[in-house]
């Protein structure tokens, strides 16, 4: 078998150790302990220690026997591995280089669209499991050990996220004394990696930003600047600003203008950031970009800025109800929640259901997990699909836009020392937020010695849950529950804070407004605009 590795980017380092040729790109805690790993790979181990490995990486081991590619649990950078013929593969981090050299093997003009992945792509905003959204190509997953021997059959290790403790810690003071260890240790570990670079914080109304902004102002660091964006001056924006004051950090507000942002995302500019940001599996994150064109454009951030984004594995679980259900809870039950939660894009909620190849994905995963249906097996199922899934295929795929405009960015509350911090939790505490929303406003309270209340995105939400549960019975039984919840719907995506109802490419206001009528939402429309062609005037990426 021939293997060649591929690297174009000048972030990716190179190193000759006693195991092989290792090329890596991040900031591994040991440079030694990763090619160590990923040797033993190679060398058969069954339960390699992927997960025990701390810092954000992605790394190749180029061996006497084979090549390994490998994943920390953020798939931090992608790796794509193309067919590239009989008993030739390719292993690069570069998608266009992946698809050039698929189609090269196909004698195509393009790589070649896989049709259940698109059909995925559509209904969710990413691809599952290893697939791309083209034949022949594949991408090594979060926490994923995939080795192609010179000899043999290609083998992949997977490390499963790890349950919760039983019974797991139920207690507040313990709770927060773990977590913010865990915090600490990161932070350490991303200054050491980074330096005393500039710090630039989206700062949202939500817990996660407002918890960094607290641990970094607990630390003594004042090069941070805070962000947020918008078309006006939203509850959001106002506690952002709020946030910032209390934490004495410069504040800087993006504010969006519905007919530039039109304008800025029909051009080339725009067509380059999609080409970058889509990894072969994701739409590109877009509400961040016009933002983020600003700050560079004003020049209202150093060049060596690091971005830090609030995301998490806090919150994962999805379907709490499903928790209080006696007797177990089917694989196909399961299913239906995870389709549920995730597949809520495009009208048609169950359109997956169709899908074969993905439907199977989900019974190998069940499987995968030894899923009985019991309390601790759902909440596992619901938490570790949408860490696996949404969470490194879409969410922290994010971080491509930091790339594109010449910006580091670091996730300290997706490293290990947080990631295993959650996981000693109870089921009780990790069912919702609420244990860190208390969390959170403690320690906010405690730095700045003032109370903030929390921002909730719909004024629904201010409404108590009984009141709700009754005006929902009365609609359903009148039938009109879900055309006033779609109605409801439309009003919010023409009036979004985000303005996401303006990076709609050549569809029209109304055409929105009927599709979100029809059950869909701005993502779905994006999703088949983008495979299109048709998002923006300057991209093809299918129709060359």
């Amino acid at each position: 078998m021939q293997i060649d590795v591929h690297v174009n980017s000048p972030e990716w380092h190179q190193q000759e150790t006693p195991h092989g040729l290792l090329t890596w790109r991040g900031y591994p805690t040991s440079v030694d302990e990763l090619a160590g790993t990923l040797a033993s790979v190679a060398a058969g181990n069954t339960r390699p220690a992927i997960a025990d490995l701390t810092g954000h990486w992605s790394a190749i081991l180029q061996t006497p026997s084979g090549v390994v590619a490998a994943q920390d649990v953020v798939r931090s950078w992608p790796i794509f591995i193309v067919e590239c013929g009989a008993d030739r593969f390719l292993v690069t981090e570069d998608i266009e280089t992946a698809t050039a050299a698929r189609a090269t093997a196909v004698g195509s003009k393009t790589a070649p669209l896989d049709p259940s992945a698109v059909d995925e792509f559509l209904n969710l905003g990413y691809v599952t499991g290893e697939d791309t959204l083209f034949t022949g190509i594949t991408q090594v997953q979060s926490c994923e050990a995939r080795f192609l021997p010179l000899s043999g059959a290609p083998f992949s290790y997977l490390h499963p996220v790890p349950r919760h403790d039983v019974p797991g810690i139920a207690n507040d003071d313990e709770a927060d004394a773990v977590f913010s260890q865990g915090l600490t240790t990161v932070l350490d570990r991303m200054f050491a990696a980074l330096g005393e670079q500039q710090i630039v914080l989206p700062l949202s109304g939500g817990l996660d930003s407002r918890l960094l902004a607290v641990e970094l102002k607990d630390r003594g660091y004042e090069n941070v600047v805070a962000f947020t964006y918008g078309v006006a001056e939203t509850a959001e924006v106002q506690i952002s600003r709020e946030v910032a004051e209390a934490v004495g950090y410069r504040w800087e507000f993006i504010q969006f203008t519905p007919e530039e942002i039109r304008e800025a995302w029909a051009t080339p500019e725009a067509a380059d950031f999609i080409r970058e940001s889509y990894a072969g599996s994701a739409l590109p994150h877009v509400q961040d970009w016009y933002a983020l064109r600003e700050l560079k454009r004003r020049g209202l951030i150093a060049d060596g800025a690091v971005f830090l984004p609030g995301h998490t594995v806090v919150g994962a679980m999805h379907n709490e109800e499903v928790m209080d259900y006696s007797g177990l809870v089917t694989r196909d039950e399961i299913t239906d929640l995870i389709l549920e939660h995730h597949s809520s894009i495009r009208p048609g909620v169950e359109a997956l259901l169709k899908n074969d190849r993905f439907i199977a994905k989900i019974d190998r995963f069940l499987e995968a997990v030894s899923y009985n249906g019991t309390r601790g097996d759902r909440l596992m199922a619901l938490e570790y699909w949408n860490v696996l899934e949404r969470q490194t295929k879409y969410i922290n795929n994010s971080v491509r836009a930091y790339e594109h405009f010449g910006y580091r960015w670091a996730l300290p509350m997706y490293d290990k020392e947080c990631f295993s911090a959650w996981f000693r939790l109870s089921d009780d505490y990790t069912l919702d937020r609420e244990w860190y929303r208390r969390f959170v406003n403690r320690r906010y309270e405690a730095t700045t010695g003032k109370k903030i209340s929390t921002f909730e995105g719909f004024a629904a939400a201010n409404i108590a849950q009984s009141k709700r549960d009754k005006v929902k019975s009365v609609l359903r039984a009148l039938g009109l529950l879900t055309f006033v919840e779609r109605k409801i719907r439309a009003q919010a995506v023409a009036h979004h804070p985000m303005a996401l109802n303006e990076f709609i490419g050549t569809a029209t206001a109304k055409d929105l407004q009927r599709y979100v009528m029809r059950g869909g939402s701005p993502l779905g429309l994006y999703a088949e605009q983008f495979i299109a062609d048709t998002w923006n005037p300057h991209v093809e990426l299918f129709t060359k």
